[in-house]
Parts: structure tokens; C-alpha cells; sequence
């Protein structure tokens, strides 16, 4: 459903600063959040000033940097008699700027950035430092000692700036309820809380979910992904410093491939956790590898895990494939973040080292650390001839009326390079180590840019993922490795697969679309074997690989008398396909000697893009289809907005989306604009992802 809003009923004021962090500002969200006391009744995870740990609370993070960067924030802001707007910008300043704390022992006060407003805008999202509350807060607060002045025209200067933002805040509230009140009117729906609206019963989100994952082909899919399957292998076995000796858990552990890697990488103890029927599976594949005694396989949800086996305090690393179409689908992220919260290891925990002597460890490793999902602008002629022109005319009849709802969800497609009309931005950043369930639901501002003319007829959403070594924020100009090949998703080995409808693959597939698709990697097209020469990463033949990827190969068999006769041929050796070892597995030590050797000089950190430049995965691409598509007649056509994203209310897997766009074509005439050529209404479709 789309809907065009008079720009009228949008505020005058709709800046970035205006907009909710959370899904939706409902009556019952401005509840929670009225009071002061409300947000910082519990504890939250606080992010040091100067560095990249994440402690428990507040109170640690400052006892933390004044321990570690000989900086108190609070006697600093006591030193300086700073009120609580000027700690907020100097919090802001510092995060900003990453002002090392020696450069601050000479701060008198005095200095701009005090009176500066705009550093009053969080740098950190949601930041806890920024709620600190001091007992030089308080309104009956004294003069400055010693020069006789009082703080009474301070104390009004404050009291009107928050008078003028609590007024701003009303009128952005009146502004949205207005807005909704119009869609709700064009819609004839009920609000949430009418009286007429019926009570929807509770529902289960998890059965379907993780019974989609106990069959074999969707995960023949996503191993097959080579895109997937080798930049997790190529992190873990190419990093022995972080692997070796440690504590690794993976979260949804599927068949168990990415905790042999681990244990291939030299881990003394994996933790394989999965609440599907797979692991039945996994626990023989361990078995049948040798594993056994390193992986501990434990099937159920994370967030029922109460302590860790072999009473082990934490783990060192988490590694999890969590990962869905338009990135978080399927929620997946909510377990991996309980996870990290309850078993990954703290920073400043001491433990012995590698030689033996205890040492202060750093917070514990997410893998992949960090997600970064992107939107660009689409001409996607080929989703429209597939998706929605190929019902105008079935065997000579009509049958428009089944493209309708292809407008109302979401589609995962191959979107060609050269079907992008602009340059990708990102809309949402997800830092893995420390970003919190409540801040997954989002609204988050755009502005994109055609480069070409053509007809912009839907928005493009993937998402790139890094895999970094000490798991600290990325730089946002930081940029992700392309993958270049012809791999198409879905085109997976067949196992067991039949040429008729009675087939293992055709079963899958029809049970997964038939309730709701909630698997996020069921493949539409498996009537194609996969292309076998495709390297680990650049697609040049598996022959070439590293071998630091596999153990080493053992020497050749010496030739027979006579006649001598060519060796039989050999698959190449790859992920998939590991070297022979005789018939008997080489022991831990030899294989942790044979890693150690190997692995020097390989790159430590890794990344990928599920975009459209990229080869393709079997995430492919989000395509959120317009209902009145806009022509861009001239490249710099501006289309800007709000992408707002949350959980579904019918199913917390699911996402609703709504895309609220204006556009601003420099070609356009004075009738399709007001007086300033800026445009006179906004466009908001809704979506859901399932």
C-alpha cells in the first residue's frame, strides 16, 4: 500500500535529530520513555571514551578510564563546575574527535566547544554517558565560590532551552499523529488500541523457523554459497593468534561446518548450539571428523542456556551465520546478542597468556564483527516482467489480480550491476560487538542520488559483513571486498534430487513457500549443478588455493612396476574437498603444526558485500517494489526520506517496513513543486519481509 502525504502535514523541522531510534513512536513507547528516572533505571552497556571496550555499566566505564587513560569524567566536570549540558558536549566532543585524555589535562572551561550546540547532538547512538547524573545537577545548585556571582541567570538560560526542546518535541509528536491520523483515514484502519479491534491470540514464531532449518537442501544452499562459506573459513583458518587455545561458541550451528573450522583452527573447546533438528546431524558429522572431544553440541535456544559446559566461565569468540534477507530478517541477531551478553568474555578479565603468566584480557571477539545494510536506488525491469507483467496474460487470460500483494511484501532477486541508478548509502550500521537488541528496530534518514537517467521503479537493500580482529568499529569510509564470479545462488549440488515432484528439493521448496517462507535461504532455482572450478575467493580454479586453508597434502603414492600408468584423476582441493589423508587422520599436534606453519602472512581480516556489484550469494538482493514508479529524466534526481524497519506484531521473525520518499527531479516544472522547487508531497509504502 502507498500513500501520498501533503508535505503540509510534515513538520517544517523534520531533521535527523527529530527521528525516533525506536520503530515507532506509539503512545505506549512515549510511556516508557517520559521520566528521566525511566531510561536510566537499569544498568546499560557503556562504551569508553578513548578506546573501543564496552563495559558492564556506566560507573564502570568511567572507573575503567580513569584506571586505564588517568581521566575522570565526573571530576573533571566537578574541576571545571561544567553543568550538564556542557558534559554533553564535551562527551560529544570527545567521541567525536577521539581526543586523547592527555590533551585534555588543560581544559579550563572557558574553551568554544562549551557553547557549542551542535555538540549536543549524540555522537554515540544511544549513549549512557550522556544520561550521567551529578550532584552538580541539581537545581539548587551554589555560585561559583570565590567570585560572588550566582548561577541564577544560568539556571534560566537552561530552563528555556528546555522549555524551547520540550516545545519542539510537542509539535514533532502533534506532527506525527497528525500524519498518521491521514493514513490511518486514507486506510480506514483501526488504531491499535480501539476498542473494535479484535485481540490477536499469541502466536509461535519459533516452531516453523527452526523446523525449516532440519532438512538438508537449505543448507546444501547455504554451503554451497561460496561467497558465504569461504570468507568464514578464510577468517577463521587464517587466523590462528584468535583461534588457537580459545573458547569458541557458534550460534545456530546448522551441520557444524563453522565449528570444525574452528577446531581445524586449533580452538581447545567448541560450543555448538542449535535448536533445530540439524543437530542430530551435526553431532555425527563431529563425530565422523574426528571432533568429538573438542566440540560440545547442545541442541536448544541460547536464551535458555543457563551456564556453560565443563563449568568454562566464558567464552573467547562467537561465531554465528545470522545473517537473513534485508540482513535482519529472521531475528536471528536477538540469540547471537543474548549470547554475547551472557557468555562473551569481559574486558579487563585476567587470565593466563600465552606464556603461561596471567594477563588483563580484552573484551571477546564477534565473528562477523560488524554489518553494514545499504540501500541504493533500482531499475529492475526484469522483477517487473517476472514478478508482475507475466500475470496480464496466462494462457489469453487476466489474471492482474495475483501481482497485487507483489507490491505489499518485499522480494529477494539477482539484481544486475547496471540496474542500480545511483550510488548505495548506508542506512543502518550494525556494530556487532555492542550494538543492543532495542536499537535493531530503527528509522533512519536518506538522501540518494540518480547518476542516469531511467525509471526508478524500486529501492535495492543488501548488506556488506566484516570479519575485523580486534572487533572495533569500522571507519564509515571503510570499504568491503568484491567477489567477482558467476556463481548464481540456488544452483547447489542436488542430493537425491529426481526429476519429478516427488523429489527431496521439491518437497522443501513447496513446504517452505507453502507456510510463509519463513527460511530466508530456500533457493528457487536448483535445476542447475554448481559450477565446480570456482575459487575460494576470485573464482580462479580451486587448484590455486592457499594451502593454508587445508592440512597439508601427504606425498604421492610411489609409482606401480610396470607399465607405469598415470595417477587417477583428483577432484581440486578446496573447502569442499579436502586433501586425502591415506585413510587416517593426521593427529591435533601434527595438524596444529602443519596450521602454524602455514598461515604466516595471510590477510587477518575479511569481508563481503551481498550487492549487486558483488558475485551473487543466496541472500541475493532485498527489491522493495514501487507502486507508482518515477521517471528520472536527468542523473542528480534526489529522492529523500525516512526507511523505517521493525518487527512484525503477527511474527517477530518477520519485518514491516515502511518507505517514506520525496522526490526532487531538477528537470521537473513549478507544477510539480511549491514556490522553492522543493517537492509538495511524500510517498509512503509499506512493506513486509517475510
Amino acid at each position: 500500500m502507498s500513500v501520498h502525504i501533503p508535505a503540509s502535514a510534515i513538520s517544517a523541522n523534520y531533521e535527523e535529530d527529530d527521528i525516533s531510534r525506536s520503530s515507532d513512536a506509539s503512545e505506549e513507547d512515549n510511556k516508557e520513555l517520559e521520566t528521566f528516572d525511566d531510561w536510566i533505571e537499569e544498568e546499560r552497556p557503556c562504551k569508553s571514551l578513548f578506546d573501543d571496550n564496552v563495559l558492564d555499566s556506566v560507573s564502570l566505564a568511567i572507573e575503567y578510564d580513569s584506571k586505564t587513560h588517568a581521566f575522570d569524567i565526573g571530576a573533571v566536570s566537578k574541576r571545571l563546575e561544567l553543568d550538564f549540558l556542557q558534559r554533553a558536549r564535551l562527551i560529544n566532543h570527545i567521541r567525536k574527535e577521539k581526543i586523547p585524555a592527555p590533551e585534555l589535562a588543560n581544559l579550563t572551561g572557558k574553551e568554544a566547544l562549551f557553547s557549542d550546540d551542535g555538540l549536543l547532538k549524540p555522537t554515540l547512538e544511544d549513549d549512557p554517558l550522556l544520561e550521567l547524573d551529578l550532584p552538580g545537577d541539581s537545581d539548587d545548585e551554589e555560585g561559583n565560590p570565590g567570585d560572588g556571582t550566582s548561577t541564577e541567570p544560568k539556571e534560566k538560560s537552561l530552563t528555556k532551552k528546555v522549555k524551547r526542546l520540550e516545545a519542539q518535541l510537542k509539535e514533532a509528536r502533534e506532527a506525527v499523529q497528525q500524519m498518521r491520523q491521514l493514513v490511518q483515514g486514507r486506510l480506514n484502519l483501526l488504531e491499535p488500541d480501539s476498542e473494535a479491534a479484535a485481540p490477536q491470540p499469541p502466536r509461535d514464531d519459533d516452531s516453523h523457523y527452526f523446523n525449516s532449518y532440519a532438512y538438508n537442501e537449505i543448507h546444501a544452499v547455504m554451503i554451497q554459497d561460496t561467497v558465504r562459506t569461504s570468507s568464514y573459513s578464510k577468517f577463521i583458518l587464517s587466523n590462528p593468534m584468535i583461534f588457537r587455545g580459545a573458547v569458541v561458541m557458534d550460534v545456530g550451528c546448522g551441520t557444524g561446518i563453522l565449528s570444525m573450522f574452528a577446531a581445524r583452527a586449533g580452538a581447545r573447546k567448541v560450543i555448538a548450539i542449535d535448536a533445530s533438528d540439524v543437530v542430530v546431524k551435526a553431532k555425527q558429522n563431529i563425530k565422523d571428523n574426528g571432533f568429538e572431544d573438542i566440540i560440545t553440541v547442545i541442541r536448544g535456544k541460547v536464551e535458555n542456556l543457563e551456564s556453560l559446559p565443563d563449568d568454562l566461565p566464558y567464552v573467547d569468540v562467537i561465531v554465528s551465520e545470522w545473517m537473513g534477507y534485508c540482513c535482519i530478517y529472521e531475528s536471528m541477531l536477538d540469540s547471537v546478542l543474548v549470547a554475547r551478553d551472557k557468555f562473551l568474555r569481559k574486558a579487563g578479565v585476567v587470565a593466563p597468556g600465552p606464556d603461561g603468566e596471567d594477563e588483563t584480557k580484552e573484551a571477546g571477539l564477534m565473528a562477523p564483527s560488524q554489518c553494514r545494510m545499504m540501500m541504493s536506488l533500482g531499475e529492475t525491469f526484469d522483477v517487473i516482467r517476472e514478478r508482475v507483467k507475466f500475470w496480464d496474460d496466462v494462457c489469453g487470460f487476466k489474471m492482474t489480480a495475483m501481482a497485487e500483494e507483489v507490491y505489499d511484501e518485499a522480494v529477494a532477486e539477482v539484481v544486475k550491476e547496471e540496474c542500480m541508478l545511483g550510488e548505495a548509502i548506508t542506512i543502518k550500521d550494525i556494530p556487532v560487538q555492542h550494538i543492543t537488541i532495542r536499537q535493531l528496530d530503527f528509522v533512519s534518514p536518506f538522501t540518494l542520488t540518480t547518476t542516469r537517467s531511467g525509471e526508478l521503479n524500486s529501492f535495492i537493500v543488501y548488506f556488506d559483513t566484516f570479519f575485523t580482529t580486534d572487533g572495533k568499529d569500522l571507519a564509515p569510509d571503510a570499504k568491503v571486498e568484491l567477489h567477482k564470479g558467476d556463481w548464481a545462488p540456488g544452483e547447489v549440488i542436488q542430493i537425491g534430487r529426481r526429476n519429478s515432484e516427488g523429489s527431496e528439493g521439491h518437497r522443501r521448496q513447496k513446504s517452505v513457500d507453502s507456510a510463509g517462507g519463513h527460511s530466508r535461504r530456500s533457493s528457487r532455482d536448483l535445476s542447475a549443478p554448481p559450477p565446480v572450478e570456482h575459487g575460494i575467493i576470485t573464482g580462479e580454479p580451486l587448484s590455486s588455493v592457499p594451502e593454508s586453508l587445508s592440512p597439508p597434502a601427504p606425498p604421492p603414492p610411489p609409482a606401480p612396476p610396470a607399465p607405469p600408468a598415470p595417477p587417477a584423476p583428483t577432484p581440486p582441493i578446496g573447502i569442499l574437498n579436502p586433501p586425502a589423508t591415506g585413510g587416517r587422520r593426521p593427529s591435533l599436534r601434527a595438524r596444529s603444526a602443519s596450521r602454524r606453519g602455514s598461515t604466516a602472512g595471510l590477510p587477518k581480516s575479511v569481508s563481503f558485500s551481498t550487492g549487486p556489484h558483488s558475485m551473487p550469494t543466496h541472500w541475493k538482493q532485498t527489491v522493495f517494489l514501487l507502486r507508482e514508479p518515477i521517471r528520472a529524466h536527468v542523473a542528480g534526481t534526489t529522492v529523500s526520506g525516512t526507511f523505517h524497519c521493525k518487527k512484525s506484531k503477527d511474527n517477530s521473525r518477520e519485518l514491516d517496513v515502511e518507505i517514506h520518499y520525496m522526490v526532487n527531479d531538477p528537470s521537473s516544472t513549478r507544477d510539480d513543486a511549491d514556490e522553492d522547487g522543493a517537492p509538495k508531497e511524500m510517498i509512503v509504502q509499506m512493506f513486509t519481509v517475510r
